[in-house]
C-alpha cells in the first residue's frame, strides 16, 4: 500500500467519486460474452461466466510480472537502465520467453496479440510466430502442412517470421520482386533476391529471432510468372542458429520504439528449398512443373486475393492494439492530471488562491475525456470487426468468399482511421503531462512511439484510404447500373444512389430548440447521411473528371474529396458500433449504461465540433445536416457531458485494468504517488549511480580541459 500523502489522497478521492463500478466495464472490454449478447448471430457454444477471462488474465499478468521481478513499483524498471541496442533486444527476449512459457504452461492466449505491456505482438521476438506466421499456414496450407507445422509452432519448436515487405515494396504486394523459380531436375524452388530493392526489409523477428520464415515470392515455373505465393523457408540452423547457406540476415538497428525485437532484413542468394515449401492449400506445382489452382464449384476467388485473409487478421489486431495504446496514454495522463496541483483559477478571489489539480481545468478534462471516448470508440469498432472476421473465416472454410472484398475494404478504412486517431491522441496525452511527460520515465514517449508506428504498419494510411474508396466507388457504380451490390453495403448504397439521382437535395434537419438531434439514433442517422452525401459528391466529381482526362489522372485530381468520403464512411461505421453497445442492448447495469451513453454522445459531438483530424470538417454544415444554431446547442451539451463524466475519469481508465508494470510509468501508477516514485526512479538511473560526471570531466576534449582553458 502506498504511503499516505497528498497525491495518494487525491487519487483515492477521485476513485471514490465514480458513479459506476469499473470492473463491470472491464468485463465488457476483455470478454466476448457481451459481444455475443449484442450479436447473437455470432453466438458460440462456449458459454463461460462473463468474468472468467478477466480472472484468468489477471492471474497470468501476476505470474509473469512476478517472474520478471516487476511487482515493486518503486523499483525502476530495467528497461530504463541505459540499455544499448543489444541490451534492449536481450531484455525483449527475456520478457518474451516468460510470457510465451506462461501461455504454453497454462494453456491461454492472453499475450498472443498484445504482450505484457499491451504492445502489439510483433514488439516481441516471438510475437509473429503465433499470429501472421501461424495464421497464414492455417489459411493457405494443406491439411498435411498444417499437421506438420502447427504443433511445432504451438510448442515453440520453431519460431517464424512473415517476410513480405521488401526495401522497394510494402503495401503494393503485386510489386514484390523476390522470385521462387521451380527446377524440374532437382524438384526444388530457388528463392532469390534479384535486386537490392527485393531484399526483405522490416519483418518482425527476422533479424535474430526466427528459425523459419514465410517468404512472399513470385512463383515461376515453365518460364511463366504466376504471381506472389507464400513459401515456408528455414533461415537458421536449429542446432546453432546460424543463417543457412544462401541467406544473409541482420537487424535494422534502433527504432523510435519496438526495440525489444529485431525487425530485420533477409537477402536470398539462390537458396534451394523443396517443392513442399510452397503453401499449397490453394495452388500447387506438380513434379513435372505444372502449375494449378484448387477450385471448387463455389470457389472462384483468385489466388492473388487469398493472401488478404492474413492481412485482414493483422489489420484487425492493429486496430485492437491501438485502442489499448491510446487507453494506456490517456490513463497515465488522467492519473497525473488528478494529482498534479498547479496553477489557480483565473480571476479567483482571495478565498480561492490555493492551487488546483489540473484535471479541474476544463481545457484539461475536455481533452482527457475526448481521448477516453475515442479509445472506447476504437475498441468497440475493433470488437465488431473481430466478429465479422470470425464469420468470414467460417464461410471461407466452406469455400464461400463473397464477404472478402467488403471485409478487406473495411479493414483498410478502420486501420487508417484508428491508427491516426490513436497516434494523435497519444501525443496529446503526453503533452497534457507537461515537461514530466517528456521524460522517458513517464512511459509516455515509448507509448507514443509504439502507437505512432502503427500508422505505417501493414500499409501507409493514405494508401489505405484509397483502397477503401476503390471498393466503395465500385459498389456505387454497380448500384447505379442496377447490378449486384455486396450485401453488406446494399442498403447504404441505395441511399448514395438516391442522392446522386436527386442532385444532392438539401437535408431536412431535426429541431434545434428542443435538441432533438442529440438523441443517439438521430446522431447516427446524421453521420450516415453525411457519409452518403460525401460519397455521392466524390463519385460525381470523379466521373465528371473522367470525361476530361484519364481515370488515373481523374483519381489523383479528386483525391482529397475522395479521402473525405472514406473518412466519413468509417466515422459512420465506428459510431454505429458505439451506438449498438450503448443503446441496442442493456448491460444490466443502469449506472454503467448511463456512462456509456454519455461517452457515446461525447464522441459523436466532439467529432463534429472539433474535427481536427477530418478531411471534411465543414460537411455537416455544408450539406445542411446541422445548422449554426445546432452547433451551439452541441457545444453547450458537450459542457454538460463533461460535468457528468468528470467524476468518472479515473473509473473509465481503471476499467482497462492496466497493471503498474504494464504502464511502465512513474506518473501512471494506480496509487497516484507520482513525485516520490519519479524521484526514486530518477535516483536509480545509471547516470546518477555511476561515474558519468567523472568520465565527462576527464575525457579527451571533455569538461576538464574546457574549464582549464577558460580560466587562462
Amino acid at each position: 500500500m502506498a504511503k499516505r500523502n497528498r497525491q495518494v489522497d487525491l487519487m483515492d478521492q477521485a476513485r471514490a467519486s465514480s458513479t459506476f463500478d469499473p470492473t463491470k466495464l472491464t468485463v465488457m472490454i476483455y470478454d466476448k460474452y457481451y459481444d455475443y449478447l449484442i450479436y447473437p448471430l455470432y453466438l458460440e457454444a462456449d458459454q463461460r461466466n462473463s468474468d472468467e477471462t478477466v480472472v484468468s488474465r489477471r492471474a497470468a499478468f501476476h505470474r509473469v510480472e512476478s517472474s520478471l521481478g516487476l511487482l515493486d513499483s518503486m523499483k525502476m524498471p530495467h528497461i530504463y537502465s541505459g540499455l544499448d541496442r543489444e541490451g534492449l533486444y536481450l531484455e525483449g527476449v527475456r520478457r518474451a520467453r516468460v510470457i510465451t512459457s506462461d501461455m504454453i504452461a497454462h494453456n491461454h492466449s492472453h499475450f498472443q496479440w498484445l504482450n505484457e505491456r499491451y504492445q502489439i505482438c510483433n514488439s516481441s521476438p516471438f510475437g509473429m510466430n503465433f499470429l501472421m506466421f501461424r495464421r497464414t499456414i492455417e489459411l493457405q496450407g494443406t491439411p498435411e502442412q498444417q499437421r506438420h507445422w502447427l504443433p511445432q509452432i504451438d510448442q515453440m519448436s520453431i519460431n517464424g517470421a512473415y517476410a513480405q515487405t521488401e526495401l522497394g515494396h510494402g503495401t503494393f504486394v503485386r510489386g514484390i520482386e523476390t522470385t521462387a523459380t521451380f527446377n524440374v531436375e532437382t524438384d526444388t524452388f530457388t528463392i532469390h533476391s534479384p535486386t537490392p530493392t527485393s531484399v526483405k526489409y522490416w519483418p518482425g523477428g527476422l533479424g535474430f529471432s526466427c528459425s523459419h520464415a514465410l517468404v512472399a515470392a513470385r512463383l515461376i515455373t515453365q518460364g511463366k510468372d504466376h504471381g506472389v505465393h507464400m513459401f515456408m523457408v528455414q533461415i537458421r540452423s536449429l542446432d546453432d542458429f546460424t543463417p543457412v547457406y544462401g541467406v544473409e540476415l541482420g537487424d535494422l538497428g534502433m527504432k523510435i520504439a519496438y526495440n525489444g525485437t529485431c525487425n530485420g532484413y533477409a537477402r536470398f542468394r539462390y537458396l534451394a528449398v523443396p517443392r513442399s515449401s510452397l503453401l499449397a492449400g490453394h495452388a500447387q506445382v506438380s513434379r513435372e512443373g505444372t502449375y494449378s489452382q484448387t477450385q471448387t464449384q463455389k470457389d472462384t476467388l483468385p489466388i492473388s486475393k487469398r493472401v488478404y485473409s492474413t492481412m485482414l487478421d493483422t489489420r484487425r489486431n492493429i486496430v485492437r492494439c491501438v485502442a489499448f495504446g491510446l487507453a494506456q496514454a490517456v490513463t497515465i495522463a488522467a492519473r497525473y492530471s488528478t494529482v498534479r496541483e498547479q496553477g489557480r483559477l483565473m480571476f479567483a478571489d482571495a478565498a480561492e488562491q490555493e492551487e488546483r489539480a489540473i484535471v479541474v481545468f476544463q481545457s484539461q478534462h475536455y481533452r482527457l475525456l475526448a481521448l477516453i471516448a475515442q479509445s472506447y470508440a476504437i475498441l468497440f469498432a475493433a470488437k465488431d470487426f473481430d466478429l465479422k472476421y470470425e464469420s468470414l473465416i467460417r464461410e471461407q472454410a466452406n469455400d464461400i468468399h463473397t464477404g472478402l472484398p467488403f471485409m478487406h475494404a473495411l479493414s483498410t478504412g478502420l486501420k487508417a482511421w484508428a491508427t491516426t486517431i490513436a497516434s494523435t491522441g497519444a501525443t496529446d496525452a503526453r503533452k497534457m503531462c507537461g515537461g514530466h511527460g517528456f521524460v522517458a520515465l513517464s512511459g509516455l514517449p515509448e507509448i507514443e512511439g509504439t502507437v505512432s508506428a502503427t500508422v505505417t504498419f501493414e500499409g501507409e494510411n493514405y494508401v489505405m484510404w484509397q483502397q477503401l474508396m476503390t471498393y466503395l466507388f465500385k459498389q456505387v457504380k454497380a448500384s447505379c447500373a442496377g447490378h449486384g451490390v455486396d450485401v453488406e453495403v446494399k442498403g447504404y448504397m441505395d441511399g448514395v444512389r438516391a442522392y446522386l439521382n436527386s442532385g444532392m437535395a438539401p437535408a431536412s434537419t431535426p429541431g434545434c430548440e428542443k435538441g432533438e438531434f442529440l438523441n443517439g439514433r438521430t446522431l447516427l442517422s446524421i453521420y450516415q447521411e453525411r457519409s452518403q452525401r460525401l460519397l455521392a459528391a466524390a463519385y460525381s466529381s470523379y466521373t465528371e473528371m473522367c470525361g476530361r482526362c484519364s481515370p488515373a489522372e481523374a483519381w489523383n485530381k479528386c483525391m482529397m474529396s475522395t479521402l473525405s468520403a472514406g473518412q466519413g464512411y468509417v466515422e459512420y461505421i465506428v459510431l454505429k458500433s458505439f451506438q449498438e453497445r450503448t443503446y441496442s442492448t442493456s448491460t444490466g447495469d443502469a449506472p454503467l449504461s448511463r456512462v456509456l451513453s454519455q461517452l457515446f454522445s461525447l464522441f459523436a459531438l466532439t467529432t463534429i465540433v472539433t474535427p481536427g483530424l477530418s478531411f471534411a470538417s465543414g460537411s455537416f454544415l455544408e450539406y445542411g445536416l446541422l445548422t449554426h444554431g445546432q452547433l451551439n446547442v452541441a457545444r453547450l451539451h458537450i459542457i454538460e457531458l463533461l460535468a457528468d463524466l468528470l467524476p468518472n475519469i479515473i473509473a473509465l481508465t481503471d476499467a482497462w485494468d492496466f497493471t503498474d508494470s504494464s504502464l511502465c510509468s512513474a506518473l501512471g501508477c494506480k496509487d497516484g504517488n507520482i513525485y516520490e516514485r519519479l524521484l526514486s526512479w530518477t535516483q536509480q538511473l545509471p547516470a546518477n549511480t555511476g561515474s558519468t560526471v567523472e568520465k565527462a570531466w576527464t575525457a579527451p576534449e571533455g569538461m576538464q580541459e574546457f574549464f582549464k582553458a577558460s580560466r587562462l
